[in-house]
């Protein structure tokens, strides 16, 4: 298993274990969105490296959801929307960074419901973006994020204290960098 698959696994077992051991799907999407946004606007970079996609509960990180959906040997269950963590979470994958904004994620919204985390997503410019698409019964419901719409930042109290303008205003020119590198890189290996 690669370092990312486990990453993801991994996540999804920190949540599920810091929920008493079982945790609705909706509420795991929901914090782990709210995890890479919050560590994305921190540092920089996302923990996962997921792709976004807005959906009408809000944003999901797709390889996330897809381990989501099913149960892992040895990690965890699902069963309906639950998933039971059958293990430990192993912090060996993660980052200083990744724990703390993790565990900041679950002290300030690890009590919500998720039908309150995913009505919290709504006030979100990368969800408000597609708003008018996912409320449309004849479109898709399910459109492709823009990474740079998580910067931009909603007026809400819950966020107030837990980054500056100038600290996400840093950590989008370190993301425009660290993808310019990355793309150069990429088009030297073909």
């Amino acid at each position: 298993m690669d370092v990312r698959t486990s990453k993801i696994l991994n996540s999804i077992l920190f949540f599920a274990n810091k929920s008493n051991g079982t945790i609705e799907r909706l509420k795991l999407m929901k914090l782990l969105w709210l995890s890479d946004r919050i560590h994305l606007n921190k540092y920089g970079r996302l923990i996962l490296k997921d792709n976004y996609n807005a959906m009408p509960h809000g944003p999901v990180p797709s390889t996330a959801m897809n381990y989501s959906n099913h149960s892992v040997a040895d990690n965890y269950k699902v069963s309906g929307y639950r998933i039971k963590a059958e293990k430990e979470f192993n912090e060996d994958y993660f980052s200083k960074s990744d724990l703390e904004v993790m565990n900041l994620v679950w002290e300030k919204f690890g009590g919500m419901t998720p039908f309150r985390l995913r009505d919290l997503s709504h006030y979100f410019p990368e969800w408000i973006r597609f708003k008018s698409e996912l409320e449309n019964d004849f479109l898709p419901n399910s459109y492709p994020m823009v990474l740079e719409d998580f910067f931009v930042h909603p007026n809400l109290e819950q966020f107030k204290d837990i980054f500056s303008i100038e600290d996400s205003q840093d950590s989008l020119t370190y993301f425009h960098s660290h993808n310019a590198i990355q793309s150069n890189l990429n088009e030297q290996c073909h």
